[in-house]
C-alpha cells in the first residue's frame, strides 16, 4: 500500500518537473525569437473584401502584428489615415492595405455628380473597372402621333461619350451597378434614360487607369446635342469649346413581321 502511494507521488513530481523544464524552455525559445524578430508594430490589413471605387470605413479594417523591421513607408499602422479614402484596386480580406492602393475620395467633388447605373436595367459590356471610361447607349420609344401608329418608334441614340467610371459594385463575378461621374448638366439626360428608356447600355473604350488631374481636367463630350423629335430626352450639355451639333432626326421605320424584323435607323 504505501509502495504504491510513493511510486505515485514519485510519478507526480516527476511529470511536475518536467512541465516545469518544458515551460522554461518554451519561454526560453518565445524569447529568443521575439529578440531575433525584434519589435513588433500593428499594420492595417482588409477585415473583408474590399471592391475597386469602395468608400474605406471603419468596419472594413482590422489590425495584424508584423516586426518593425519589416515595417515599409507604404504600410499604415493608422485607421485614421484610411477613413474616407478611396481603393483604387480591388482588395481581397486580408491583404495588408498600402498608401499606393489609394486615393482621397476626391472624384465626386466641384461641378461633378456619380449617377449609379443597376442592372437589369442598366447592362454592362466587357469587364468595366474604377477609372475606366465608358460610352453611353440608350434605347427608347420615341412619341408619334395617330398617323404614325403604324410606324417602329423604338431607336437608340448614343448619349454621351467618354463618361469616368468612379465605381463599380460585384456581387460575386457579376457586375450588379456601375457608378459614373457626368457634370450637373448632363445628368438630366442619363436620368431621364434611366426613369423613362428601355435599356441603357455601357461600353468600354479603355481599360486604362486615369490619374486624378486626368479627370478633373476631362469632361464627358455629348454625342447628341439635340434629342430626336416627339422624343421627350434631354439633351445633354456639349463642352464649352465644343461647336453646337445639328439636331439629329429619328427617321420612322415602317413594321415588318416578326420574322424579318428591320433594325430601327434612328440607332447610332
Amino acid at each position: 500500500m504505501f509502495e504504491s502511494k510513493r511510486r505515485a507521488f514519485l510519478l507526480l513530481f516527476v511529470s511536475i518537473a518536467l512541465g516545469l523544464v518544458a515551460v522554461i524552455l518554451f519561454s526560453t525559445y518565445m524569447q529568443e525569437t521575439k529578440e531575433s524578430l525584434g519589435e513588433l508594430v500593428m499594420v492595417q490589413v482588409a477585415g473583408n473584401n474590399i471592391p475597386a471605387g469602395q468608400l474605406i470605413t471603419e468596419d472594413l479594417l482590422t489590425e495584424e502584428q508584423i516586426p518593425r523591421k519589416y515595417m515599409l513607408e507604404s504600410l499604415i499602422q493608422s485607421p485614421a489615415e484610411l477613413v474616407g479614402k478611396v481603393s483604387m484596386v480591388p482588395i481581397a480580406k486580408g491583404a495588408v492595405i498600402t498608401s499606393v492602393m489609394l486615393r482621397d475620395n476626391s472624384l465626386v467633388s466641384g461641378e461633378y455628380r456619380q449617377v449609379m447605373l443597376r442592372a437589369p436595367m442598366s447592362v454592362f459590356d466587357d469587364q468595366i473597372d474604377a477609372y475606366d471610361e465608358v460610352d453611353i447607349l440608350v434605347s427608347y420609344e420615341q412619341e408619334g402621333g395617330a398617323k404614325e401608329a403604324a410606324a417602329d418608334r423604338r431607336t437608340t441614340k448614343v448619349l454621351l461619350k467618354g463618361v469616368t467610371v468612379s465605381s463599380v459594385h460585384k456581387s460575386g463575378d457579376e457586375t450588379v451597378a456601375v457608378g459614373v461621374l457626368l457634370k450637373l448638366a448632363d445628368t438630366k439626360s442619363l436620368i431621364w434614360a434611366l426613369n423613362y428608356g428601355k435599356e441603357v447600355r455601357l461600353l468600354k473604350t479603355g481599360n486604362a487607369k486615369a490619374s486624378q488631374e486626368t479627370l478633373q481636367a476631362d469632361e464627358p463630350i455629348a454625342a447628341d446635342s439635340a434629342s430626336a423629335p416627339g422624343s421627350g430626352l434631354p439633351a445633354p450639355s456639349p463642352k464649352p469649346t465644343a461647336k453646337p451639333a445639328a439636331a439629329a432626326t429619328a427617321k420612322p421605320v415602317v413594321k415588318t413581321p416578326p420574322a424579318a424584323v428591320t433594325p430601327p435607323k434612328g440607332g447610332e
